[in-house]
């Protein structure tokens, strides 16, 4: 689980680094991609979610809380928490779509109960 967590945190922080998306002619941005809708300058999911890793992420997020809802938890928050909100997202999503019942919360029991035996 934290391979992906690391994955998906190394994913967005190049596409930060390496600009986002948005109407620069590169084409959408994983999220737009999955969503089959154009990706808009200052699209608030294309600094977080890259054309090519970036739509099976997303395909997750989307899943568990929605493309609307997910806009507007980032909305929400000021532009330095967004990576790791979005970071905190994804763990969640790809722990509820594995344990729809428990989600990341059945894996720290599991994690508890090794080190405790």
């Amino acid at each position: 689980m934290t391979i992906l967590v690391h994955r998906l945190r190394y994913m967005m922080t190049t596409n930060l680094n390496g600009g986002g998306r948005g109407g620069g002619g590169e084409g959408p941005c994983g999220a737009c991609k999955f969503l089959r809708r154009k990706c808009v300058r200052g699209c608030v999911f294309a600094p977080y979610f890259d054309a090519e890793q970036g739509t099976a992420s997303f395909a997750a997020i989307h899943k568990v809380f929605g493309a609307s809802n997910t806009s507007k938890m980032l909305l929400r928050l000021p532009l330095h928490k967004r990576l790791d909100a979005v970071a905190t997202l994804g763990y969640e999503a790809l722990a509820r779509v594995r344990d729809p019942v428990y989600g990341c919360v059945g894996h720290l029991f599991s994690l508890q109960h090794q080190v405790l035996y």
